[in-house]
């Protein structure tokens, strides 16, 4: 997927199936975090229409902390989104595939039905193009063991599933950073500005597979578009003319090339005449 200037990243798949029906929903990032994992199931489980009783999971890094199988501790920002979600957690012992047949089918059929002769512009071209054949063909087409299609069987399905939450818990990364001298913020490996004005402060830091977010005491101060280019600079112009102004006027002040008005002192007389 083009991530910016030439580049392109490798974009990964959150799958999620229902076992009865093989209705699926995929999500699209491109990392394999903590961060990514929560907006990514919450944007499954809106397109399933629900939420299960419960979700099994592998022993994937972004879900599980320690542990694995029945022993797993899960990281403690997912077992949170799952408790708002109000479903419990299976966490499948190692080396059982066969435990998520339905996912690993889902998985094959988009390798071969999905993404073949497809190229994608972006990743929201990507997560469109597949949701529109999602509905297009993967719901249409006929499964003999269903004895109809998977959106036939969907409908009965959905209605097993639970309401999701409203408001819909918030899935954002919270992070806190300093911005630096040059004005410019670390997140996640790439650089984003803020107003010279901030130049030192601690700042709050809300991060979505397509955002950032910058606060000051509760204030937004300025978003950007993610960037998942290594080591990328990302400017908003305004921040930049501002940066460029902020620079200037710090080299005069270090030449003590200071211009200063000449002081009319007749208006101290008139101000001294009409007090008196």
């Amino acid at each position: 997927v083009p991530v910016g200037r030439g580049v392109r990243r490798e974009a990964f798949g959150l799958v999620t199936t229902l076992p009865f029906s093989a209705a699926h929903a995929m999500t699209f990032s491109l990392s394999r975090t903590v961060g990514d994992l929560r907006p990514g199931l919450v944007g499954c489980l809106a397109r399933l229409g629900g939420v299960p009783e419960k979700l099994v999971f592998d022993n994937d890094p972004s879900v599980v902390a320690t542990g694995a199988g029945s022993r797993a501790r899960l990281h403690d920002e997912v077992a949170g989104l799952l408790g708002a979600l109000r479903t419990k957690p299976v966490v499948l012992r190692p080396a059982r595939p066969t435990s998520k047949g339905n996912v690993e089918r889902t998985i094959g059929y988009a390798e071969t039905s999905f993404l073949p002769l497809r190229d994608f512009a972006s990743l929201e071209d990507m997560q469109g193009q597949h949701d529109a054949w999602a509905t297009d063909v993967a719901f249409r087409r006929h499964i003999r063991r269903l004895g109809g299609t998977v959106a036939q069987r969907f409908g009965a399905e959905r209605d097993f599933l639970g309401p999701l939450p409203d408001p819909v818990p918030d899935t954002d990364l919270r992070l806190e950073a300093r911005v630096g001298i040059d004005a410019f913020v670390r997140v996640l490996g790439a650089d984003y500005s803020v107003p010279p004005a901030f130049v030192g402060r601690r700042v709050g830091i809300a991060v979505t597979p397509t955002s950032v977010r910058l606060f000051s005491e509760g204030s937004e101060i300025a978003v950007h578009a993610r960037s998942f280019a290594p080591a990328d600079v990302v400017l908003a112009p305004a921040h930049g003319r501002a940066i460029r102004l902020a620079r200037e006027a710090r080299d005069r002040l270090a030449a003590g090339d200071i211009e200063l008005p000449e002081v009319d002192l007749a208006r101290y007389d008139a101000l001294v005449g009409v007090l008196s």
